[in-house]
């Protein structure tokens, strides 16, 4: 049996336990990631504290004038503009003559925009402008003009005289300045049917105009005539002749003359004559059309009415007719009738001789037209209304400045 060795034990010193590699990279990236979290925070903080880095809402940049303002629009005559002038089919220019177009004015030899007008282009002006100055001939057919706005001189108000504007002629009555004055003899008579009366005037273009009115006011005839006046400013004579056709239901009544004012077309220098007027009726007969036409374009009715009492009687029952409403029915008719004659038409002049009646009327008897139907209907009224006299066997129907032939023609 082998001897026993003696075991002898060391005593070892004590060492720190030894950390992986992999434990201390570990370790390691902690660190640096804490100091980097820490690091942004302190950045964060300063950069939230600086001014710029305060967020603010973007504004519009607020506009920058340049240093140069925009020149205004250039205006010419009476404000015309380039667009104006051009609208209007002239030709602009922003520099002209500003003596062009304006004859007779004293102007300064300076710059003026223009609206030009006229030349081979044919250049016109706007609305409320007129083309001055611009006399194209054939040896300038370029000839220009300028748009001007023509401003016409204010009208000097007429001033109503206050002295006597003439000697009263006479044995006239006459208005307070002698304008118009008529015969005396006609005071207080009483009127004949158809009363003519004469007289002298001064008025505006030689029209004389007049009125007849009952006792109560009521107009029973007007009407007008010419001055023979040999020139303007001077008297000149007339003569009123008219029928009474409206029976007056008062035993005097009113004539008066007078002109209508030129100024504000009311009645002027009128005379004021009380005259006596007949109260005694005449009955007439008229003949009517249908308003509705048939196949017989010439059928007429009768009917009765009154005029004043005459000597007369086949030209006031013509006149008459002519007074009647056209185109509407009338209420003494049978249902449906009236007239055809246009209005306005006037009797020229009426001639009963050898059986025949030879009447001419005014242009405005064609007025309506209408057809062939509408003629006969127009010749059958005038005719039948004639033709009821005993002295009247044919009738002769001309309008003025036309032969019997060419009137009422269809």
């Amino acid at each position: 049996m082998p001897p026993k060795r003696k075991t002898t034990t060391k005593k070892s010193s004590k060492k720190a336990p030894k950390i992986p590699q992999t434990q201390d990279l570990t370790i390691r990236l902690v660190l640096f990631s804490s100091i980097i979290f820490m690091l942004t925070i302190v950045l964060v903080f300063v950069w939230s504290q600086l001014p710029q880095a305060t967020k603010v809402t973007p504004e519009p940049a607020p506009t920058v004038q340049t240093s140069q303002p925009q020149a205004p629009e250039l205006k010419g005559d009476n404000g015309i503009t380039k667009g104006t002038c051009e609208a209007g089919g002239g030709h602009w220019i922003d520099c002209g003559n500003p003596c062009h177009g304006n004859s007779g004015e004293v102007c300064a030899q300076v710059c003026e925009p223009q609206c030009e007008c006229g030349g081979i282009a044919g250049w016109s002006c706007p609305n409320d402008f007129t083309c001055t100055d611009y006399e194209p001939a054939a040896g300038t057919p370029d000839a220009l003009g300028v748009c001007r706005q023509q401003i016409s001189a204010p009208e000097e108000a007429a001033v109503e005289p206050s002295a006597l504007i003439r000697e009263q002629p006479a044995g006239m009555v006459c208005d307070d300045l002698n304008f118009i004055c008529v015969d005396d003899s006609v005071q207080n008579s009483t009127l004949a049917n158809p009363f003519t009366i004469t007289g002298s005037g001064i008025a505006f273009e030689n029209t004389i105009h007049w009125r007849l009115l009952d006792g109560d006011g009521k107009l029973l005839e007007e009407g007008n005539t010419n001055a023979d006046a040999p020139d303007v400013g001077q008297a000149g004579n007339f003569e009123i002749r008219n029928f009474i056709l409206s029976v007056p239901e008062t035993a005097t009544g009113t004539l008066e003359v007078f002109e209508y004012s030129a100024k504000d077309g009311t009645p002027t220098h009128s005379v004021h004559i009380p005259v006596r007027v007949p109260q005694r009726a005449m009955n007439v007969h008229l003949y009517l059309s249908p308003m509705e036409m048939g196949t017989n374009c010439s059928e007429v009715t009768q009917i009765t009415e009154t005029v004043a009492p005459t000597n007369l009687p086949v030209e006031a029952t013509l006149r008459k007719l002519l007074r009647k409403d056209p185109n509407s029915v009338d209420q003494q008719a049978q249902p449906g009738y009236g007239t055809h004659i246009p209005k306005g038409t006037q009797l020229i002049s009426l001639k009963v001789s050898g059986g025949t009646a030879t009447a001419m009327f005014s242009s405005e008897l064609e007025n309506d037209g209408g057809g062939s139907c509408n003629a006969e209907a127009i010749r059958a009224e005038i005719e039948q209304t004639l033709k009821q006299f005993s002295s009247v066997h044919q009738v002769v129907i001309s309008v003025e400045g036309k032969t019997p032939e060419e009137s009422l023609q269809p």
